[in-house]
């Protein structure tokens, strides 16, 4: 059995309904960062802030169904999903997850999921969304705490359940920092490039994932602030703002350096391919 969240799934849907509205700085993102709305980092933000985990903080939907399949509690399809599920939506069928977020209802059939989340658009955009559930690729079911877990302990054993978990806790606390970077970083971070005066329609900054097949770009439109979030916070990038800084990049070559990371220019790939 795994540990169990410190929440139930009337909890967590209720805590993200009252975000419905809401501008910013949403609570699931940092301020300043407000071109980019994060549909991972807004459900890990609700489904395992304040627990004994050690607070992952999680910005891939892949994380969190790892997250749940390491625990046993992943599911392939969309058979028998229940409101609290955490959903792996798959736009496009090709197996790889698009976009995350909880139920809140089901059809009678299971034909249809409403579910709650956001990242549909730029800014906060928290509500209730209703999809068929032919787009559902894989879903978790969290340990929630269902509210009787402990109507049957005795004194001594709620004392050791405590003693225990404050324990736990401590010695998280102590490692959740160094454990959310390896995991991270096991993933493979992406290099951080700066321009000082970035061809039109680009930002300064962009980061670069260069062991990845396609659309392995992402634009700073936030500027400096959200390419240090990047290194510092959540640990995409290798390389710090300062870094990216002293080996600023001419405009052309900032161009190509996008082009390349979007696959449109064969004769910049192939010269990368034969100089690394």
């Amino acid at each position: 059995m795994p540990e169990l969240l410190n929440r139930s799934p009337g909890e967590v849907l209720a805590a993200m309904g009252r975000s419905f509205g809401a501008t910013w700085p949403n609570p699931w993102w940092p301020s300043g960062n407000s071109n980019y709305d994060d549909c991972a980092a807004c459900v890990s933000y609700y489904l395992f802030g304040l627990n004994s985990f050690g607070n992952p903080y999680y910005t891939y939907v892949s994380q969190i169904q790892n997250w749940g399949r390491d625990r046993g509690v992943w599911h392939d399809g969309s058979a028998g999903v229940q409101p609290g599920d955490v959903l792996a939506f798959d736009w496009d069928g090709d197996g790889d997850p698009d976009h995350t977020e909880i139920v809140v209802a089901v059809s009678p059939g299971g034909s249809v999921v409403t579910s709650r989340g956001t990242n549909s658009n730029p800014g906060d955009d928290m509500r209730d969304r209703t999809r068929s559930a032919g787009y559902i690729l894989s879903y978790i079911r969290p340990p929630y705490l269902q509210g009787d877990e402990f109507d049957m302990a005795s004194l001594d054993d709620l004392n050791r359940i405590v003693n225990d978990a404050v324990a736990r806790a401590i010695a998280a606390t102590a490692s959740a920092t160094a454990t959310r970077t390896s995991a991270i970083r096991r993933e493979g971070r992406g290099r951080l490039y700066f321009c000082e005066e970035p061809p039109p329609g680009l930002p300064q900054f962009i980061c670069i994932f260069w062991d990845r097949t396609a659309n392995n770009i992402l634009y700073a439109n936030g500027g400096e602030t959200q390419a240090r979030h990047w290194n510092e916070l959540y640990y995409q990038t290798a390389d710090t703002v300062e870094q990216a800084r002293s080996a600023a990049v001419e405009p052309d070559r900032f161009r190509k350096l996008v082009d390349f990371a979007l696959g449109r220019d064969s004769s910049f790939t192939n010269q990368f391919a034969d100089n690394p």
